[in-house]
């Protein structure tokens, strides 16, 4: 199933869907990260910046000795994490956080220097600091350093992560999910057409896919397989039509000759008329396969399966006495109903105890027997179907073919196909004493069997 699925368009589509759409939203992370990346760098500087603005302000603008003008702004870069210094050229370091007795990073003769160190003595972190100038009378440098992660926009970048990445999980489900709706939606006519397609068969040619709901690049297609069917369709009813303009042309110097061998008293005349009998039956067999092309019925078109499985047997009568046969008909007490093609179902039954008394041995029984599930079966003394038929049941199905000696192979492809026109089935099986055929109808609303007492 799962081979099967990755070689749909489906399959293809979403997959392609849900590639881009992870790809665009990994996309989206990486220019976000590198955005927010951007930002929190220029907000680090910036903050740096401030603390040493702030340290030159205190030293400019107080009388104070240094290391108390700081004090107010040392305490805040102290509780924000950071370490600072003041460093004089000469003097080395006048003011500095605690622990500090030396610059932070080494004086250049220039305004400020960002710098960034792997780790300071204190926290055993890596740092980012600047050092900045403060012009004067005495040349003063102030630097200040905080550890990479405790900044405040590191804490905001980790708490938008925290915020927002699970939304961004969501969200990609939802894109997913959504893509695959479409992708469902809009190859929704396609598995229509599928359907059509796999309800066309032999007797089913006339079927077309529809064409009305596709989108254009697909109409395209459809058409052409429309326009397939069409030649299709005609050749195989130019095929049946040949065939049963044979089978009628056969029908006048069949029954000539059978009428000349009737009045001959040479004994080579009775083999001959049995074989005469056998091709008479082949070419009505002929027409009846081509008359099921046009089989069709109504829902009030009832049809009494016990009435016609009597009348069949009336039929067929004189030829079972003519072969030394015995008929009879069981069940059938309570009228059983369905909607059908009376016409059909007579020919198919025929069919079913014709092949019954051509293999049933002489001075035996060929039965008829009704039920109300519905159904009707046939059941001989014969030698039975070939293992090979009765196995093949189970495969799709193809058209049945007798395969019992002097069979002529046609009589149980056309109750199969009856039946399959009914909605029902043909079983086949072997008894103790012989073969059994079923015609078995549907029970569904469309087609059920009803009693009398209903």
């Amino acid at each position: 199933m799962t081979m099967r699925l990755r070689g749909t368009v489906f399959w293809r589509l979403v997959v392609g869907l849900a590639a881009v759409s992870v790809l665009a939203m990994a996309a989206t992370a990486a220019f976000l990260y590198v955005r927010f990346d951007s930002i929190d760098t220029r907000f680090r500087d910036d903050t740096l910046r401030s603390f040493a603005e702030n340290l030159a302000r205190d030293i400019q603008s107080s009388q104070e000795p240094i290391p108390i003008a700081v004090q107010p702004t040392g305490a805040r870069i102290s509780e924000a994490g950071g370490t600072f210094a003041i460093v004089s050229p000469t003097q080395g370091v006048v003011a500095g956080s605690a622990g500090i007795s030396a610059a932070l990073f080494p004086l250049e003769p220039v305004n400020e220097r960002l710098f960034a160190l792997p780790r300071m003595l204190r926290n055993k972190r890596p740092v980012y600091g600047l050092s900045f100038r403060i012009n004067g009378p005495q040349p003063l440098f102030a630097q200040v350093a905080f550890p990479s992660s405790p900044v405040l926009y590191d804490s905001v970048l980790e708490e938008f992560i925290q915020d927002v990445a699970w939304i961004w999980f969501v969200f990609l489900l939802v894109i997913l999910a959504t893509n695959l709706a479409v992708a469902r939606i809009a190859l929704k006519p396609l598995d229509e057409a599928v359907e059509q397609v796999e309800r066309i068969g032999p007797g089913s040619v006339a079927i077309r896919l529809t064409e009305g709901k596709l989108p254009g690049d697909v109409l395209v297609l459809v058409k052409a397989v429309n326009h397939a069917l069409d030649r299709l369709h005609s050749g195989f009813r130019s095929l049946e039509e040949f065939v049963e303009d044979v089978a009628h042309e056969l029908r006048t110097p069949l029954a000539v000759i059978k009428a000349q061998l009737a009045v001959s008293e040479m004994p080579l005349a009775r083999l001959l008329e049995q074989d005469f009998l056998r091709m008479e039956r082949l070419v009505q067999q002929l027409l009846d396969r081509m008359r099921l092309n046009g089989i069709r019925f109504e829902a009030d078109d009832i049809v009494e399966l016990g009435e016609v499985a009597r009348e069949v047997v009336g039929f067929l009568a004189p030829l079972a006495i003519a072969k030394g046969r015995s008929i009879e008909v069981l069940g059938g007490e309570i009228p059983v109903q369905i909607v059908g093609a009376r016409d059909y179902i007579f020919r198919a039954l025929r069919n079913l105890i014709e092949n019954a008394i051509e293999h049933t041995p002489t001075n035996s029984i060929v039965s008829v027997i009704l039920t109300g599930a519905p159904s009707i079966a046939v059941r001989d003394h014969g030698p039975g179907f070939p293992a090979a038929m009765l196995a093949a049941q189970g495969r799709p199905p193809e058209p049945f073919r007798s395969g019992r000696q002097g069979g002529v192979g046609l009589g149980l492809s056309i109750v199969q196909r009856t039946m399959i026109a009914h909605d029902g089935e043909l079983e086949i099986a072997n008894h103790s004493q012989g073969a059994l055929a079923i015609m078995r109808f549907s029970s569904e609303d469309r087609l059920l069997g009803r009693s009398a007492a209903e």
